[in-house]
């Protein structure tokens, strides 16, 4: 296995890991199936719908993973398509963020009363953020063709 698709490969399964572990959480406490003081609930908020949309990103990372080992090219776009689905739902729950943050403290709207950032820091948004640092200092790695090479057709 070449250098680059050996990192690529440690990288998809460790991200495909955390966000099936982090989103089966998520839906178990959403469920009902964990105490309420699992773990921290603004680290954890009990969100089934957002826990779906975690697990379905780490399947896309976990099964670029298995595609890395049978073609690395295929892989790579499963790759490629979870680092923009990660950084896609952060940005997201950034917006959202951003939008209670103005509620909150510049209209003081009605409901906000009691609203602090913490209540919006989910696992989307710190995970998402963590995506867009990973691609942007990894940037050639979740290149689909290699620099220089043309396509053969």
């Amino acid at each position: 296995m070449e250098n680059k698709n050996k990192a690529l490969t440690y990288f998809t399964l460790l991200w495909g890991i955390t966000y099936l572990a982090i989103g089966s959480l998520q839906v178990l406490k959403g469920a009902g199936l964990l105490p309420e003081n699992f773990i921290a609930s603004n680290l954890l908020p009990p969100e089934i719908a957002g826990g779906l949309v975690l697990a379905v990103v780490g399947a896309v990372y976990l099964h670029g993973t298995v595609e890395l080992s049978k073609n690395p090219s295929e892989g790579r776009a499963y790759a490629y398509v979870g680092i923009v689905l990660s950084m896609l739902f952060g940005a997201l729950y950034s917006l959202n963020f951003i939008a209670d943050l103005i509620n909150a403290w510049v209209l003081f709207a009605e409901g906000f009363e009691e609203w602090t950032p913490l209540v919006d820091f989910k696992p989307a948004l710190y995970l998402g953020l963590l995506s867009l640092a990973i691609y942007t200092s990894w940037e050639n790695k979740f290149k689909l063709q290699e620099r220089g090479k043309q396509r053969q057709w």
